[in-house]
Protein backbone atom coordinates (compact mmCIF):
# COMPACT_ATOMS: atom_id res chain seq x y z
CA UNK A 1 0.00 0.00 0.00
CA UNK A 2 1.15 3.45 -0.96
CA UNK A 3 1.00 6.45 1.93
CA UNK A 4 0.44 9.47 0.28
CA UNK A 5 1.73 12.80 1.82
CA UNK A 6 0.14 15.78 1.55
CA UNK A 7 1.84 18.35 -1.22
CA UNK A 8 3.12 20.93 0.45
CA UNK A 9 1.43 24.60 -0.79
CA UNK A 10 3.70 27.81 -2.16
CA UNK A 11 3.24 29.24 1.13
CA UNK A 12 4.38 26.30 3.05
CA UNK A 13 7.09 26.40 0.47
CA UNK A 14 8.18 29.79 0.63
CA UNK A 15 8.53 29.86 4.38
CA UNK A 16 10.26 26.11 4.38
CA UNK A 17 12.93 27.43 1.89
CA UNK A 18 13.40 30.91 3.67
CA UNK A 19 13.72 28.77 7.09
CA UNK A 20 16.49 26.61 5.41
CA UNK A 21 18.08 29.62 4.40
CA UNK A 22 18.11 31.02 7.65
CA UNK A 23 19.50 27.99 9.77
CA UNK A 24 21.68 26.21 6.92
CA UNK A 25 23.26 28.68 5.59
CA UNK A 26 22.93 30.23 1.86
CA UNK A 27 25.76 29.81 -1.08
CA UNK A 28 25.89 31.13 -4.50
CA UNK A 29 27.43 29.47 -7.61
CA UNK A 30 26.09 25.94 -7.07
CA UNK A 31 22.93 24.36 -5.83
CA UNK A 32 23.98 23.67 -2.29
CA UNK A 33 27.71 22.72 -0.78
CA UNK A 34 29.82 19.87 -0.15
CA UNK A 35 32.54 21.95 2.04
CA UNK A 36 31.54 21.25 5.22
CA UNK A 37 32.76 24.97 6.62
CA UNK A 38 30.49 26.89 4.38
CA UNK A 39 27.35 24.93 4.78
CA UNK A 40 24.32 26.49 2.47
CA UNK A 41 21.78 26.13 -0.59
CA UNK A 42 20.46 28.55 -3.00
CA UNK A 43 17.50 29.80 -3.67
CA UNK A 44 16.09 27.48 -5.81
CA UNK A 45 17.60 24.14 -3.75
CA UNK A 46 16.15 25.79 -0.96
CA UNK A 47 12.85 25.94 -2.38
CA UNK A 48 13.63 22.38 -3.94
CA UNK A 49 13.87 20.78 -0.41
CA UNK A 50 11.24 22.47 0.81
CA UNK A 51 9.01 20.88 -1.54
CA UNK A 52 10.13 17.84 -0.29
CA UNK A 53 12.21 17.29 -3.18
CA UNK A 54 16.24 16.60 -3.81
CA UNK A 55 17.84 20.15 -4.04
CA UNK A 56 18.55 19.39 -7.61
CA UNK A 57 15.29 18.35 -8.56
CA UNK A 58 14.57 22.16 -10.26
CA UNK A 59 17.92 22.18 -11.96
CA UNK A 60 15.92 19.83 -14.62
CA UNK A 61 13.36 20.53 -17.04
CA UNK A 62 11.74 17.68 -16.93
CA UNK A 63 10.83 15.81 -13.54
CA UNK A 64 13.28 12.55 -13.55
CA UNK A 65 10.74 10.51 -11.53
CA UNK A 66 6.80 9.18 -12.62
CA UNK A 67 5.59 9.03 -9.10
CA UNK A 68 2.71 11.26 -8.21
CA UNK A 69 3.53 12.32 -5.56
CA UNK A 70 7.30 13.57 -6.59
CA UNK A 71 5.53 15.26 -9.61
CA UNK A 72 2.96 17.53 -7.81
CA UNK A 73 5.48 18.34 -5.34
CA UNK A 74 7.41 19.35 -9.07
CA UNK A 75 4.54 21.03 -10.19
CA UNK A 76 4.55 23.29 -7.13
CA UNK A 77 7.78 23.93 -6.93
CA UNK A 78 8.33 25.12 -10.71
CA UNK A 79 5.06 27.01 -10.39
CA UNK A 80 6.40 29.13 -7.22
CA UNK A 81 9.96 29.59 -9.17
CA UNK A 82 7.65 30.88 -12.28
CA UNK A 83 6.03 33.03 -9.74
CA UNK A 84 9.15 34.50 -7.90
CA UNK A 85 10.73 34.70 -10.95
CA UNK A 86 7.92 37.10 -12.39
CA UNK A 87 7.94 39.32 -9.51
CA UNK A 88 11.64 40.31 -9.53
CA UNK A 89 10.97 40.93 -13.49
CA UNK A 90 12.09 38.27 -15.61
CA UNK A 91 11.34 38.70 -19.40
CA UNK A 92 8.96 35.68 -20.44
CA UNK A 93 11.12 35.04 -23.48
CA UNK A 94 14.52 34.41 -21.12
CA UNK A 95 15.44 31.23 -20.28
CA UNK A 96 13.46 28.55 -17.37
CA UNK A 97 12.46 30.33 -13.96
CA UNK A 98 14.40 27.98 -12.31
CA UNK A 99 17.82 28.80 -14.60
CA UNK A 100 16.80 32.29 -14.77
CA UNK A 101 16.23 32.35 -10.47
CA UNK A 102 20.04 30.80 -9.94
CA UNK A 103 21.44 33.42 -12.17
CA UNK A 104 19.69 35.98 -10.29
CA UNK A 105 20.95 34.44 -6.98
CA UNK A 106 24.13 34.37 -8.03
CA UNK A 107 25.23 38.13 -9.16
CA UNK A 108 27.50 39.68 -7.16
CA UNK A 109 24.33 42.20 -5.82
CA UNK A 110 22.58 39.53 -4.51
CA UNK A 111 22.24 39.08 -1.10
CA UNK A 112 20.44 36.77 1.64
CA UNK A 113 18.44 39.46 3.04
CA UNK A 114 17.04 39.93 -1.07
CA UNK A 115 16.54 36.28 -1.40
CA UNK A 116 14.99 36.41 1.98
CA UNK A 117 12.87 38.86 0.74
CA UNK A 118 10.86 37.36 -2.80
CA UNK A 119 10.69 34.12 -0.14
CA UNK A 120 8.43 36.66 2.07
CA UNK A 121 7.08 38.57 -0.82
CA UNK A 122 8.60 41.18 -1.17
CA UNK A 123 10.36 42.38 -4.28
CA UNK A 124 14.10 42.74 -4.18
Amino acid sequence: MTTLTAVPGKTDIRVGAADLLKTGGWIKGKYYSTNPKKAGVCLVAAISLAAGLPAVALASLKPHSKDMGYLARWEMAQDLCFEIAATLGRPAHEMPPTRWLSYWNDKPHTTLDHVLGVLEGQAA
